[in-house]
């Protein structure tokens, strides 16, 4: 009996479809810059999203959007982790519980992206 390998590139979480502006905030040659996105998908520890501007791998961002099943706006801390020319790949960091729950009721109340 052989089970498969999952291998490096496994998922820690399911992804969700969501559809969403957003504000992202960063640095840019010593001072603050920010840009306006569109959130494509969403899991338990990061989200998927068009950013039409170039932030590197490992830079530290601030998000502000509104979650489809909430009605405040959310403000959470990432890190860009993957980039494919605008479509980024984020990393939540230092998420506090109250948003962590936001953050599940709305990938359970979306559709899971295969």
């Amino acid at each position: 009996m052989s089970q498969l390998d999952p291998g490096p590139t496994a998922r820690r979480w399911s992804r969700h479809k969501i559809d969403v502006r957003l504000k992202v905030s960063f640095p840019n040659n010593g001072k603050s810059d920010f840009a306006f996105g569109r959130a494509n998908s969403l899991s338990r520890g990061g989200i998927g999203a068009y950013i039409p501007c170039s932030i590197p791998i490992g830079t530290a961002v601030r998000l502000e959007l509104t979650f489809p099943y909430s009605s405040t706006e959310a403000k959470l801390d990432a890190v860009i982790r993957t980039c494919e020319g605008f479509r980024y790949g984020l990393e939540f960091t230092r998420v506090s519980d109250a948003m962590q729950e936001m953050i599940v009721k709305n990938c359970d109340g979306t559709e899971l992206l295969q």
